[in-house]
């Protein structure tokens, strides 16, 4: 299907020196597989700065603290997209990510935890802009039918960077340095290198400008009745449910991420080493890698919707597995789990700003703070695990899915399973 693009005004159209939207579609795509890339390599090091300014398991998770608090901001970040449009969001976004991972040097030169924290936290400002702009950008440029596509590939293309970033830190780094002292300029000069390259991506972001990202949602939205369009979000349930949906899946999915090797080494579910481990935890990024650019081809031939209430019911059927069995059902189940749960937030975002028009930003804003599901539910699921068992406290999953299972089915879903 040919792709239609509008500019800001008509004379842009006969601007030869414009930008193609096409360039800025594959340009986001860029962004999110290297902001994934920067992030998992700014990840990684957590044993490091651990080890490097003498912290204890608490203090080191001040850094995953400063990373997602400003998913807070998200609604106001909204809002600014309203106001100065999503590409120069997403120019913002990279001047953070970029100031924000060059800013690691100097704090890991001083020796200056804070500093660090003060770095990781204008990098998580910098990752709500790039969400909140970014996700829409996707679904609009291009066919309205296949944004929900669009959207897991984006997002696919960050979680194949969380495969390569580990593999191509053993190649960076000898392994002939073995002391955190001895690691310091390696890793600095690989933030030193990723900082650079963000802002040369901000400075090209500058130039695509003139693309009006917003006028394809004003175009899907002309569609609807006048009195389908509430001047606020909050009157739109597919949004507001969506944020919830995405809270409760996204907590989960974090839950997941954060006791995956734990339940694999614990002795009374499977037992196996922390070697065997994190092999295994390397094998669930990549097979949730394979889900969403598995759910790039499928949902441009059935509704994502449809889609999305299967891959539910397999996350459930998974998750009981779990929760519940042992040895290598335990751990093939905990394993197989990430293909069905990749396709839940970008498909979900995309079901949730479905010709929202002028609405679509602050939208974004909204269902982006579900991030913070992140920061909330591993914590309630921790301390189910300290009551009852690490594995039974997998069952607090069932419940964020079967939520999530009836927004599909009742306030998100398509009469037809199949796309004509």
């Amino acid at each position: 299907m040919k792709q239609d693009f509008k500019r800001e005004s008509p004379s842009s159209n006969t601007d030869l020196g414009s930008p193609s939207p096409v360039i800025l579609l594959y340009t986001v795509y860029f962004i999110y597989f290297f902001c994934g890339l920067t992030q998992c390599f700014e990840g990684v090091f957590l044993p490091e700065f651990k080890e490097y300014f003498h912290l204890n398991y608490q203090q080191q998770q001040y850094i995953m603290f400063a990373k997602n608090i400003p998913f807070l901001l998200a609604v106001v970040i909204g809002m600014f997209v309203k106001r100065i449009g999503y590409t120069k969001c997403m120019t913002v976004a990279m001047l953070l990510f970029s100031a924000g991972t060059l800013a690691l040097i100097p704090g890991l030169d001083a020796r200056r935890y804070d500093l660090v924290l003060l770095a990781f936290l204008v990098i998580g400002i910098g990752f709500n802009f790039e969400i909140v702009a970014g996700n829409p950008m996707l679904s609009a440029l291009g066919p309205a039918q296949a944004s929900s596509s669009r959207l897991n590939l984006g997002n696919a293309l960050g979680a194949v960077a969380q495969i390569i970033a580990p593999a191509t830190l053993s190649i960076i780094i000898p392994v002939t340095v073995v002391s955190v002292r001895a690691k310091i300029p390696y890793m600095n000069g690989i933030f030193a290198a990723l900082g650079t390259v963000l802002f040369v991506v901000a400075i090209f972001t500058m130039l695509t400008r003139k693309i009006d990202v917003a006028a394809s949602f004003q175009q899907d939205a002309g569609t609807l009745a006048a009195d389908e369009k509430p001047a606020s979000i909050w009157r739109r349930p597919r949004v507001v449910l969506g944020f919830v949906s995405i809270f409760l899946i996204l907590g989960v999915e974090a839950g997941l991420f954060g006791f995956y090797r734990n339940y694999l080494e614990d002795p009374a579910i499977a037992g196996l080493t922390s070697h065997q481990s994190q092999r295994l935890f390397t094998l669930y990024f990549a097979v949730f890698a394979a889900g969403r650019l598995a759910a790039s081809w499928i949902q441009k031939r059935i509704r994502p919707s449809t889609h999305l209430a299967v891959n539910l019911f397999g996350a459930m059927a998974c998750l009981a597995v779990v929760a519940f069995a042992k040895g290598t059902a335990a751990v093939v189940a905990v394993t197989l789990i990430g293909f069905f749960v990749s396709i839940f937030f970008p498909t979900l975002y995309a079901l949730a700003i479905k010709n929202l028009g002028d609405l679509t930003g602050p939208a974004s804003g909204l269902l982006t703070m579900g991030f913070v599901g992140c920061a909330l539910i591993p914590v309630l699921q921790g301390r189910i695990a300290d009551a009852v068992g690490l594995q039974y406290s997998y069952v607090i999953g069932l419940a964020g899915y079967l939520f999530a299972s009836f927004y599909t089915l009742s306030v998100a879903g398509d009469r037809n399973w199949i796309r004509k």
